[in-house]
């Protein structure tokens, strides 16, 4: 059985991640940390195994890791198989400048990640990323994403999992403006149609949330493997498992 660190547990992906881990018999025990309390996509979902932590100074978030995996460590939880999961983001309008879109979006998560390899207690990292992640680009957003796979990599896990979905499809607390609208309706009547990498590859948020899932829960095939999943890729794992919505 193998306990479970979700970061973004309250954002379209984590919190369908965190649904679906909840429900599986393999996982014991899952820790969370977040700016507000996480709620479960589905009601009446047990959370017994369930453990949270809100804490809105992100400044402390590394410390809070550390303190509570090694917490989990003293429990009779086997450190054999745990996984950090991130789907940890936000835009550049929701931040206020270019600045604060890197101090949260990228440094948060390399931080938390750091936190995470540093405690000795995660075999597995599990990162929501981009489609269009490129550390070369001269565009803000691909280029923070594409230096958070750098760094999460060069960690040394040993297993990485980069997921790159495209369009993100899904109920959101909060609009991303009116550019991810356009998209999420463009991808949306995309999907099913044979022109679908026209849309930009759209998925669902709790599609990308059972597949993450559903990759961190197989064995790792060599010490140090590193998987990236592109976004058709994610779709055909999604159609292949009962994962896909209509």
């Amino acid at each position: 059985m193998a306990s479970y660190f979700i970061l973004g547990s309250t954002g379209l992906c984590g919190s369908h991640f965190l649904t679906t881990a909840l429900q599986s018999s393999e996982i014991s025990k899952i820790l969370t940390i977040s700016r507000r309390q996480p709620t479960p996509k589905q009601k009446d979902i047990d959370v017994s195994k369930l453990q949270t932590t809100v804490e809105k100074d992100t400044d402390k978030w590394p410390e809070l890791i550390t303190k509570n995996s090694k917490e989990l460590v003293g429990s009779s939880t086997p450190i054999k198989g745990n996984t950090f999961f991130s789907g940890f983001g936000t835009t550049r309008k929701a931040a206020g400048s270019a600045e604060n879109f890197l101090a949260i979006d990228r440094d948060i998560n390399i931080k938390a990640f750091q936190a995470a390899k540093d405690s000795g207690i995660y075999e597995t990292a599990v990162l929501v990323s981009a489609m269009n992640s490129n550390i070369n680009s001269s565009f803000l957003y691909p280029k923070a994403k594409g230096e958070i796979e750098e760094a999460v990599v060069k960690m040394g896990f040993k297993r990485t999992i980069i997921l790159k979905p495209g369009v993100l499809l899904g109920e959101r607390d909060e609009s991303k403006g009116f550019p991810n609208n356009l998209s999420e309706t463009i991808g949306g009547f995309l999907r099913n149609t044979l022109h679908v990498e026209k849309g930009a590859y759209p998925i669902y948020g709790d599609e990308v949330g059972k597949v993450g899932l559903f990759l961190s829960l197989k064995p790792a095939e060599k010490e140090g493997e590193v998987l990236y999943v592109g976004p058709s890729e994610l779709l055909q794992i999604a159609r292949e498992n009962g994962f896909s919505k209509q």
